[in-house]
């Protein structure tokens, strides 16, 4: 008897430790929850979704304006387009490019999503696309899904900064229902600097209000939450404030450098990919050879920062 009770306890202990990760749930939605079966079945996803288990959010319809990904990272969602769940496969490149920005967003420390993250979400969204073998009739049964084929066909047809230098005027573009536009690494590190300035004057909390207002225009803030913050900040007694300015300045600094790391590793990742996958690249612009090419110009110089 002692020795069953032992036994038991020894595999409740097992169990415990290795977890079960379906005891997390991600989705109300039986489609989205198919969607995560596919990410997981393929070499890129995997590691994509071990992440997402490890640091969970939920994923939902949006029924909201806007056919796009939406974050509401402090209440722990992220709303993907209804338009997309007439294809599977459709729904799950528009799940994966969210979850991979929602990967880069805690793994480098920023504070809000930005323009760069949507240049990298955009590259591995293609790449996704090509591992799950995606045809043209997959696009035809999802709803306005013209955006991520346009995106699609831009990395398969021209190369990886096309792809990217569309996500950016897209992510810059002005769409108050899809959160944009969004801030760019190089205003970040602007902004920063001023703040570094305002530590001699009194701009220093009117430099963090200004902020969280564009948050609040892009619907990432609400406006409560903007005053309280605000309030906060302001009822600091001036021994702490001086302290936490410069906590604050230090800190930011160096997520902007760790965001630079990891924005040009992935970009080699990408790279490396590419050449390693040129045939699946082939076989992708003979099934979409009638991919009509949106003008979009490519910037000289190094993409996205």
């Amino acid at each position: 008897m002692k020795k069953n009770l032992i036994l038991a306890a020894c595999l409740f202990l097992l169990s415990a430790c290795t977890g079960n990760r379906r005891d997390i749930r991600l989705t109300s939605e039986p489609s989205i929850e198919r969607a995560f079966d596919i990410i997981s079945g393929t070499a890129l996803g995997k590691p994509l979704m071990k992440f997402l288990y490890k640091n969970p959010v939920m994923f939902e319809y949006s029924n909201t304006a806007g056919i796009c990904h939406k974050f509401a990272l402090q209440k722990g969602a992220i709303f993907v387009p209804v338009e997309m769940r007439g294809s599977d496969l459709v729904l799950a490149l528009s799940i994966a490019r969210a979850a991979y920005i929602y990967r880069l967003y805690l793994l480098t420390g920023l504070e809000e999503i930005i323009s760069e993250e949507e240049e990298l979400g955009a590259l591995f969204q293609a790449r996704l696309g090509l591992e799950i073998n995606l045809v043209n009739g997959d696009f035809e049964k999802a709803e306005n899904a013209a955006g991520l084929k346009s995106n699609f066909c831009s990395y398969i047809m021209e190369q990886s900064r096309y792809t990217m230098a569309q996500a950016r005027k897209e992510a810059l573009s002005q769409d108050p229902d899809c959160q944009r536009p969004l801030d760019t690494l190089a205003g970040q590190q602007l902004w920063l600097g001023k703040m570094r300035q305002a530590m001699n004057n009194d701009n220093f909390n009117q430099l963090l209000y200004e902020r969280d207002l564009q948050r609040v225009r892009r619907g990432t803030l609400t406006m409560s939450e903007a005053m309280k913050n605000d309030a906060r900040s302001r009822a600091m007694p001036t021994y702490e404030t001086y302290r936490f300015q410069r906590t604050f300045y230090d800190y930011q600094s160096a997520v902007f450098s760790n965001f630079t790391e990891i924005y040009y590793r992935e970009l080699k990742e990408d790279q490396a990919w590419r050449q390693a996958h040129k045939a699946d690249i082939d076989r992708a612009r003979a099934e979409f050879s009638d991919c009509n090419m949106p003008e979009t110009a490519v910037p000289a110089g190094k993409p996205g920062i």
